[in-house]
């Protein structure tokens, strides 16, 4: 049996700093930082949303580094983009400038992980992709515990330090990303590209790091090649998961693009807090992941799956009482309905993943990539439609937003289960 340290690399602590930086104190600190310097809700959704924007080039990216030999200069120019980016954040103070600096944020991470997955792919053996990734991400999901906390200490200011940190951090990733990394020129254990091959056993793998950054709980390392057969996947059960997913990723990107600063205003929680709590709930996750990797291989995805959005509802249905009711203890109560809100998110993750992968007519590596990217696409366009809503309707529009994307996709996937048995295996 190979030791576990054999699948460790050292440039993994690059991996970890990219964590660190863009799902630990970006999407907390993000929001924090706009509404104080502009004092405009809608202003946050719109950097937000240039973010995720900036992540949807990524496959391209992908692509250009596998078919020109590019892998380390996008990998390293990456970093130098972050680190640039970040430097100049805290010195401009209008929409223009921050739309821009956040697109080449979201640019230059999501070329750095698909980048760093194909280091993987591309140059180890196929039977190691597993458990390599498995690691990667797992570096990935203990930077973003250590960002979480580190945000929640410049949570009250000190801003412009904090970003002049994290462009520090951005630099030393290129240092640390030196060591152990493969050559372009190397001889590449494979030939075909990311998107072509069947990913759902690495792709579990993968999930054990992802999904607890506010920006970047929806994702996956998007995939485009699903796209290319799109009229062939659009139809029965496997639409219907489609469907369920965009709904679902719309409904709550809002919430996750202003939590920071809904949970001060509406419910009185200090952002450290939210940070700490965040940073622990996103740690039990991580052993949730596992579970409901076992749990949906025993009772099937699309019953896991509606049981994590059940989960989630009532997350969002005990942060939005607070604004129908009078009731006592409400920060209790909000970081009760966060705490939930953040916990779903593996159980939905795995569930999703796998139930797609299995009723897909295009096979599975298509299948997540074509998951990857409507959900991408949802978020983003859910991103843009909170900014006015929450500037013409305050913070009480977001719980209501989630709940009626939530709902959407209960209601599909209890429609899918009357008119369709899925397998049993998930």
């Amino acid at each position: 049996m190979t030791a576990p340290s054999s699948h460790i690399a050292p440039w993994y602590a690059a991996y970890l700093i990219l964590g660190l930086l863009t799902s630990g104190m970006l999407p907390f600190l993000l929001p924090l930082v706009i509404a104080d310097i502009s004092h405009q809700l809608g202003t946050v959704a719109y950097v937000t949303g240039a973010y995720n924007l900036g992540l949807l080039p990524a496959p391209l990216l992908g692509r250009l580094a596998e078919r020109a030999h590019l892998h380390r200069p996008l990998f390293f120019g990456a970093f130098v983009v972050l680190a640039l980016a970040f430097a100049a954040f805290p010195h401009v103070s209008s929409v223009g400038p921050w739309f821009v600096l956040a697109l080449l944020i979201g640019l230059a991470t999501g070329a750095a992980a698909t980048v760093a997955t194909l280091f993987i792919v591309d140059f180890t053996p196929r039977a190691e992709w597993g458990p390599r990734i498995g690691w990667l991400q797992s570096f990935n999901g203990a930077g973003q515990l250590v960002g979480l906390l580190l945000a929640g200490a410049f949570a009250r200011g000190g801003f412009g330090i904090c970003f002049t940190l994290a462009a520090g951090l951005a630099l030393m990733a290129i240092v640390v990303g030196h060591f152990g990394l493969p050559q372009d020129g190397a001889r590449r254990v494979r030939d075909q590209t990311l998107g072509h091959v069947a990913l759902l056993p690495t792709l579990r793998a993968a999930q054990l790091g992802t999904g607890f950054g506010g920006l970047l709980h929806h994702s996956h390392h998007l995939q485009w090649a699903g796209l290319q057969v799109v009229r062939g996947a659009l139809r029965g059960p496997f639409a219907r998961v489609l469907i369920a997913w965009a709904a679902y990723n719309f409904g709550v990107a809002a919430f996750f693009t202003y939590y920071p600063l809904m949970m001060r205003r509406s419910y009185g929680v200090a952002p450290e807090l939210t940070a700490v709590v965040y940073a622990m709930a996103a740690g039990i996750g991580v052993v949730l992941f596992l579970l409901a990797s076992r749990l949906t291989a025993r009772r099937g995805g699309r019953i896991v799956f509606q049981a994590g959005i059940a989960v989630r509802l009532l997350g969002f249905v005990l942060l939005g009482l607070p604004f129908l009711v009078t009731l006592p203890h409400v920060p209790v109560i909000a970081l009760a309905g966060f705490v939930l809100v953040v916990l779903a998110w593996p159980v939905i993750s795995v569930a999703g993943t796998t139930l797609a992968a299995r009723l897909t007519p295009i096979g599975e590596g298509a299948a997540i990539g074509l998951l990857s990217a409507i959900g991408a696409l949802a978020t983003v366009l859910g991103t843009f439609a909170g900014g006015p809503l929450v500037r013409g309707l305050g913070y009480g529009v977001l719980p209501v937003m989630a709940l009626v994307g939530l709902g959407l996709a209960e209601f599909i996937m209890f429609r899918h289960r009357r008119r369709h048995a899925v397998p049993s295996k998930g």
